[in-house]
């Protein structure tokens, strides 16, 4: 059975520099540290569009496991997509979508999919769901911190934005 997990949030760098983060693939064991090894078997990204193959090891406790995803990157649409190859899943999506706000910062839609092969891993995971999640979106969050500058006020009105996008959902959106 696969869970599903939706996240928007507004993140005060601007599109393109998170496009940029998400997309650099490569250098996550840097700042995620479950992600051990990562190496790109395949990569036919040109300015910031096409696709990218990417192997994966993980550890987490006592578990260590490799998977392997597709990356489809579109830097113009803001779009980042993933999709399961092969690994200790029988199903992994996500996606990324960076919204353009009138100060310059970013509206982020995540969404994941996910489901395992291993029914213990699947618990493991489960358990820990909220946290993982968590996790994951403040790696990010604090490797722009290191990277980038903030733009746009502290404090913003998402009202307008809100109303004028769609909600965040899964694979079609």
């Amino acid at each position: 059975m696969s869970a599903e997990h939706v996240e928007r949030m507004r993140l005060r760098y601007r599109p393109d520099d998170l496009f940029e983060l998400v997309s650099d693939v490569h250098r996550y064991p840097d700042f995620i540290k479950p992600i051990t090894a990562m190496r790109i078997t395949q990569d036919d990204v040109r300015d910031g569009v096409g696709e990218l193959v990417a192997e994966a090891r993980i550890r987490f406790k006592f578990v260590r496991e490799g998977f392997t995803t597709r990356v489809t990157l579109d830097k113009s649409a803001g779009t980042i997509d993933v999709t399961y190859l092969s690994g200790p899943f029988h199903d992994l999506a996500n996606h990324w979508r960076f919204h353009e706000l009138e100060d310059g910062s970013t509206l982020v839609d995540f969404w994941i999919r996910y489901g395992f092969k291993n029914p213990v891993l699947q618990m493991l995971l489960d358990g820990n769901r909220s946290r993982a999640i968590r996790y994951l979106i403040s790696a990010f969050e604090d490797e722009a911190a290191n990277r980038y500058q903030q733009v746009g006020a502290q404090e913003f009105d998402l009202g307008p934005a809100l109303a004028a996008l769609p909600e965040p959902s899964g694979a079609s959106a």
